[in-house]
């Protein structure tokens, strides 16, 4: 569920997306727990800063009900994002590598519903 919402790389949430995708990109390749439950838990911290902002492409949305919906939809995105890196810990944590693997690929395909909604096409 990563939501890169902006085509700036020197905004608030590309900032915290840019940490995120660092942790991911290392969580990937991460074989043991010591690893990768630090790693989950920065991905984390990033993204409950993040839930905080609004993406570009909604703040250029004009005000009203659908712009509303928008930010609902990205702050939902996010927390299921936030529970999934939290759960990510746990497996870690648990030493559960097959667990952490299949959120891994939960993820993945979560970035590409996020990007598709909350990204502008470049």
């Amino acid at each position: 569920m990563f939501v890169l919402p902006a085509t700036a790389d020197d905004t608030p949430l590309a900032e915290q997306m840019d940490i995120m995708n660092d942790a991911y990109k290392t969580i990937r390749r991460a074989k043991t727990p010591e690893g990768g439950a630090p790693l989950a838990r920065e991905a984390q911290n990033a993204m409950i800063k993040a839930i905080t902002e609004t993406p570009e492409l909604v703040k250029e949305m004009p005000d009203g009900p659908e712009k509303e919906k928008a930010i609902a939809e990205y702050r939902k995105q996010m927390g299921m994002l936030i529970a999934t890196l939290a759960e990510m810990e746990l497996a870690f944590l648990s030493g559960d590598m097959e667990q952490v693997d299949a959120i891994v690929d939960k993820m993945r395909d979560s970035k590409k519903t996020g990007h598709k909604a909350f990204m502008k096409d470049e």
